[in-house]
């Protein structure tokens, strides 16, 4: 064989490898002939640096090796093999045939050698001694190959067990997360029974309330009007101020019977053509009392041709009213302008920007929510008007936004789109046109 020829063997070839050196061919085709009944791979070296090149490139079951060669004798060959990590275990069988002193002997065992042969040697015994750590080696890649299928079987366990602490794991959170998903259904179920008690009491208060403050509010216009006769000027004032609190609790009960029908979804949506600017216009007569009141004047800004949209008009009515109605009484008399114009999809973008107090960034969140009302100006309402004209805006598929600078003024934004599904009406709303 030659050198690096098949050293690690391929496929299923199970055989180990010999490595012979030696300089002269004649005494390698000897070793050949001796060591071929073995059945295992033979491998040549001719040198000392040939050998140590086989070494480097496979595995050896055990080396003979010739002591007298040139340039490199086979003990300076055996004690490189001896330092290296990798091959410092491979059996080394010294094969000489002039060097057979004591010394010699002795310095062949000191280099790491396991035998120390002298020529002509019995070819049996040598064979035997080969065979020897053949089967050693054999046995001790047995047992690593052991090893490592007992580390594959150790490795194989652990996943196992992690897999199956991960199934228990989830199988645990499984169990967890049900108990808790029938938990939460339990509670939403109460909650949804709660709330429909509650929508339904407010409904109900909603209807019995409107009927006494309607009596009064009527009442109260007959004897200012002078129907039941004169009135002192302490008695005319004293029923203003009840007329104008009993007109405060009915917006209340409006707002409140608004709010519960939409929190229970049943909020009427009647839809149609919305014309702009025709819709705003008509608010403004609407609302012009209550400007002048103030001392505010009230502009618009038609930023496109005439346009109209499809959606309800009486909630964006009211959702108007709402926003003109605030800008009115937190505006501090000054200027209002309305901006309406029709977006790139079709849809309405209309701004109320007053110049009045103003909103506190922190405050913004909370203009939005029921019964709130963060100005210091103590302004009338039923803090129920921002919050009802969103959710408006929501049921119908669009938007309501609100920046604002303390001191400088606010701009409410509605944005609506083009077209709305007629699909949403449930019930009748009650309730008219509210402000906050």
């Amino acid at each position: 064989m030659t050198p690096g020829n098949g050293l690690n063997g391929a496929g299923n070839d199970e055989r180990v490898n010999i490595l012979l050196v030696d300089d002269r061919p004649e005494n390698l085709l000897a070793l050949e002939a001796i060591l071929e009944p073995l059945g295992q791979k033979l491998v040549r070296a001719t040198s000392g640096p040939q050998a140590l090149k086989c070494v480097l490139a496979g595995d050896f079951a055990t080396i003979l090796l010739d002591v007298q060669m040139p340039d490199m004798n086979g003990f300076e060959v055996a004690e490189i093999i001896k330092s290296r990590e990798r091959s410092r275990t491979i059996p080394i069988i010294f094969l000489s045939a002039i060097n057979k002193e004591e010394a010699y002997v002795f310095k062949g065992y000191s280099m790491g050698a396991v035998d120390y042969v002298f020529k002509p040697f019995n070819p049996d015994v040598l064979r035997m001694k080969v065979a020897v750590f053949v089967d050693l080696f054999i046995k001790q890649r047995e047992v690593q190959r052991q090893a490592e299928l007992l580390r594959d079987a150790e490795k194989r366990e652990l996943e196992l067990e992690h897999r199956t602490s991960m199934l228990e794991a989830e199988a645990r959170s499984a169990a967890k997360l049900t108990q808790m998903n029938d938990e939460l259904h339990r509670r939403q179920v109460a909650l949804e029974q709660a709330m429909g008690a509650r929508n339904r009491f407010y409904a109900s208060m909603s209807h019995e309330l409107r009927t006494p403050i309607n009596a009064v509010i009527g009442y109260s216009t007959l004897m200012l009007d002078g129907i039941y006769g004169p009135l002192n000027a302490k008695q005319k004032e004293g029923l203003q101020r009840t007329l104008k609190a009993a007109r405060h609790l009915l917006e209340l009960v409006n707002d409140v019977l608004d709010l519960s029908k939409i929190e229970a979804g049943k909020i009427e949506l009647s839809v149609q053509a919305v014309m702009f600017p025709a819709l705003i216009e008509d608010l403004f007569v609407t609302v012009r009392p209550l400007a002048d009141e103030y001392g505010s004047t009230l502009t618009l800004e038609m930023q496109s041709e005439p346009f109209n949209i499809i959606s309800d008009p009486r909630r964006v009515r009211q959702i108007m009213i709402n926003l003109l109605s605030n800008a009115i009484k937190f505006g501090e008399g000054k200027p209002i302008c309305v901006r309406c114009k029709q977006n790139d999809s079709g849809g309405v973008e209309i701004e109320v920007i007053d110049q009045g107090v103003g909103i506190a960034e922190d405050d913004i969140p909370r203009i939005f929510e029921e019964f709130v009302q963060v100005s210091e100006s103590k302004q009338p309402g039923t803090g129920l008007g921002l919050p009802i004209s969103r959710r408006l805006a929501q049921l119908l598929d669009g938007s309501l936004t609100v920046c604002s600078t303390p001191g400088q003024g606010s701009t409410f934004r509605l944005t609506l789109p083009a077209s709305l599904e007629d699909d949403l009406s449930i019930e009748p709303a009650l309730s008219a046109a509210t402000v906050g």
